[in-house]
C-alpha cells in the first residue's frame, strides 16, 4: 500500500496494471521488457525503466493494434514512472489515453476504477483539487457498481478523497471515509504501516478537533505503536501525536500520565531541532507548564529559563511571546514566595512592553 504525501503528511497509490496471460513458451519479447522496466524502476533506475517502457508501447502497437489492452496497461505505467519523477505533463496524457482504451472495453471496470485514481492523484500532486475530487468520485462509483466498496483498491481511493477533503477543511466528509478505510485494512490485514499510522492521525486530529477526546486517544496511541514498530518514532506525525497524547492527558487532569509524553516531544525535538530552536523554546514551556500545575516548581523553573533564553535569541527581548514566557516565570517565582526575584523579571518584562509599537 503506497499512499500519496500532501506537506505533512499525504500519500497516492500507483497501481501497476500488467496482464499475464502466456505460458513460458509464448511469452513474447514486449513481455520480458515490461518485467524488466518494472524491475528497474523499482531499482529506481528511471532512464533505463522509461526506454523500455517506450520500446514494449512501440512493440504492442506494432504487434497489438494501438487500442489493445495491453497497450493501455504499458501507458499506465510509463505514467506512473513519470509521476514518480514530477513530469506531470509527460504522465497526464499517458494516463488519458490509457483510461479511453479501458473505457472502449465494457468488462474492464475495475481497470477504469484504477486508472482515474491514478489520473486524479496525478491531479492531486498538482495541487488541482476539483478536477482530483471528481475523479476520485468516478472511481468511486466504479466500485459501487461493482460492488467492490470493501476492497483495498477502493480504500485507496477513499483515503485519497478524503485527504483532499481534510485539507480543504471539510472534515465532516473526510471523517466517514477515513473510518471506512480504517475498517476495510483491519479486515485485510493492512494495519501495521506507516501509511495506516498517518490515516489514524488524520482521523484523531479530526476527532480533537471537535473535542472529541475519548474517540482521538486510541487512535493517537494505535498511530504511535505502529511507528514505534516500524521505527519512525523521530518522524514529525509522531511527535505530533506525542503533544497531542499529552494535551489530552493534560486536559483530562492526568498530569502524571501526560508528563512523559511533554519529556520526549521535548527530547524529540531537541535532537531534530538542535538546542537553541523556537521548537525546543516550545516543548520546554510547555512541559514547564505542566510541572507547574503539579506544583514541582523546581522542575519548572529551568524550563523555563531555557525557553526564555531561546526566544530572546531568535526573537528578540521586545518579542510578545518572549514577554509572555517571563510573565510565566514570574508567577512561578511568586508561587514558591521569591517575590523580589519575581518582581525583577515582571520589571524586565514591563520596561521591555513599554517600548512596543501598538
Amino acid at each position: 500500500m503506497s499512499l500519496k504525501k500532501l506537506t505533512l503528511a499525504i500519500f497516492c497509490i500507483l497501481i501497476f496494471l500488467v496482464s499475464s496471460t502466456y505460458t513460458p513458451a509464448q511469452i513474447p519479447e514486449w513481455k520480458t521488457e515490461m518485467a524488466a522496466a518494472n524491475a528497474a524502476r523499482q531499482r529506481g533506475e528511471y532512464g533505463v525503466a522509461e526506454k523500455l517502457y517506450k520500446h514494449v508501447v512501440e512493440i504492442q502497437e506494432k504487434t497489438l493494434g494501438s487500442d489493445h489492452l495491453e497497450v493501455a496497461a504499458t501507458l499506465n505505467n510509463l505514467a506512473v514512472l513519470y509521476q514518480d519523477e514530477s513530469m506531470y505533463p509527460q504522465a497526464e496524457p499517458l494516463y488519458k489515453r490509457s483510461l479511453a482504451i479501458w473505457e472502449k472495453n465494457s468488462n474492464q471496470q475495475t481497470q477504469v476504477a484504477l486508472c482515474l485514481n491514478n489520473l486524479a492523484a496525478l491531479h492531486h500532486d498538482e495541487n488541482q483539487y476539483e478536477a482530483a475530487e471528481q475523479e476520485y468520485k468516478g472511481a468511486q462509483a466504479i466500485w459501487k457498481q461493482t460492488d467492490n466498496t470493501e476492497s483495498t483498491d477502493a480504500a485507496v481511493t477513499d483515503v485519497n478523497l478524503a485527504d483532499i477533503y481534510h485539507s480543504q477543511g471539510k472534515d465532516a466528509e473526510a471523517e466517514p471515509l477515513y473510518a471506512h478505510v480504517l475498517s476495510v485494512w483491519k479486515k485485510s490485514g493492512k494495519m501495521d504501516n506507516s501509511e495506516t499510522a498517518a490515516t489514524l492521525l488524520k482521523l484523531g486530529d479530526i476527532y480533537h478537533a471537535e473535542s472529541k477526546d475519548m474517540e482521538a486517544k486510541p487512535m493517537y496511541s494505535r498511530a504511535l505503536e505502529i511507528w514505534e514498530t516500524v521505527g519512525q518514532t523521530e518522524s514529525p506525525d509522531a511527535i505530533a501525536v506525542l503533544g497531542n497524547l499529552g494535551e489530552i492527558r493534560s486536559a483530562q487532569g492526568d498530569y502524571a500520565g501526560a508528563e512523559p509524553f511533554f519529556i520526549k516531544v521535548l527530547q524529540a525535538k531537541e535532537r531534530e531541532f538542535g538546542p537553541n530552536s523556537l521548537q525546543v523554546a516550545s516543548g520546554a514551556s510547555r512541559l514547564a507548564l505542566l510541572y507547574y500545575c503539579e506544583s514541582k516548581y523546581e522542575a519548572a523553573e529551568p524550563l523555563y529559563k531555557q525557553a526564555v533564553q531561546i526566544r530572546q535569541l531568535n526573537l528578540g527581548a521586545k518579542d510578545p511571546v518572549v514577554l509572555q514566557t517571563l510573565q510565566f516565570y514570574a508567577a512561578l517565582l511568586r508561587q514558591e514566595g521569591r517575590k523580589e526575584e519575581a518582581q525583577k523579571v515582571e520589571s524586565q518584562s514591563a520596561r521591555s512592553e513599554a517600548v512596543l509599537p501598538y
